[in-house]
């Protein structure tokens, strides 16, 4: 789930459930509508900058396509750039890929290999290029684990890519092309979501059921709060989280709680609860302290207000 700049609309696309469309979510009255916008298997969204999102469009074929979109009409696309086999092609305003993400990640079927690759849009002139990542190597279980994740080091020519059920997300060069170095999160085996704070000089993540804040100058672990419980021989997962506008608080989704807790960023304390029900996996965090939230098991819309934690 991401949110304008405004705060007035919600964009998400849930998997299995809303494949090739994009949900959609006016906070002013919480109406939901969905817009068809593709014919991929899912789409993954992601947030740029002045209100622009890019959204992967994952096929079960020897493609991917990438797309850029507005706040102001999510469903239509301003240009978008198709990965095959022959080539990479652009189509539409390619301006616009400077106020986006770079690098993505994706399973993408190739003549010599089908592997997870790094995606890179360098928007300048604008080009495209589709990264073998060779250190992904027989080192990982690859039936059991895939690339989920990538995010760009604020200022710098690096990146930090996440593997699913792996602790040690692999910091990359783009310029030499190779890992330099692991990061350490929590030894919980999850499928950490990684997130900078405005100023960068924070690495957030989540690690199954941890979540942790990381010095970005030495890539130390600062403060980690496990944040589900579970019986004795089980785990339980954490949902996703984000942070609200002035990053004072993080918002973390507890799908086994069916509830979201909302940390104190400078004390790394727990300050907040809002008791939501049924599975709340994904969350949005607005100003006013309003939570929205979408089922695990259903997508559907759950809704709450961030109440304050006594003795916190």
């Amino acid at each position: 789930m991401i949110l304008s700049n405004k705060e007035d609309l919600i964009v998400s696309s849930w998997g299995g459930i809303d494949k090739g469309s994009l949900w959609l979510l006016n906070t002013h009255n919480d109406s939901i509508s969905r817009q068809d916008i593709s014919d991929a298997k899912y789409l993954t969204v992601h947030i740029g900058k002045n209100d622009y999102f890019s959204i992967v469009h994952h096929y079960e074929a020897d493609r991917i396509c990438i797309s850029a979109h507005s706040f102001k009409e999510p469903g239509k696309t301003i240009s978008r750039v198709l990965f095959e086999p022959s080539g990479n092609s652009f189509e539409g305003d390619t301006m616009v890929w400077k106020f986006l993400p770079k690098t993505y990640v994706a399973y993408f079927k190739r003549p010599a290999l089908s592997d997870f690759y790094l995606f890179l849009i360098e928007p300048i002139r604008p080009s495209a290029e589709i990264i073998i990542l060779d250190w992904f190597n027989e080192s990982y279980d690859k039936g059991y684990q895939g690339v989920i994740d990538v995010i760009e080091i604020p200022n710098q020519n690096k990146l930090i890519i996440s593997i699913q059920r792996d602790s040690h997300p692999v910091l990359y060069d783009l310029d030499q092309r190779k890992v330099i170095a692991k990061i350490s999160l929590a030894d919980r085996h999850g499928n950490p979501t990684l997130r900078f704070n405005h100023q960068g000089d924070e690495l957030w993540a989540e690690d199954y059921d941890t979540l942790l804040r990381i010095n970005t100058s030495t890539w130390q672990v600062i403060n980690s709060m496990r944040l589900q419980g579970a019986s004795a021989g089980t785990g339980q997962f954490i949902g996703y989280y984000c942070f609200n506008k002035d990053e004072s608080l993080c918002a973390v989704a507890r799908p086994f709680s069916g509830d979201v807790v909302a940390l104190n960023t400078k004390r790394f304390k727990i300050t907040h609860t809002c008791t939501l029900g049924s599975q709340p996996l994904s969350v949005v965090l607005l100003t006013d302290g309003t939570v929205y939230s979408r089922d695990w098991k259903t997508g559907n819309l759950l809704k709450g207000k961030l109440k304050k934690k006594w003795f916190a």
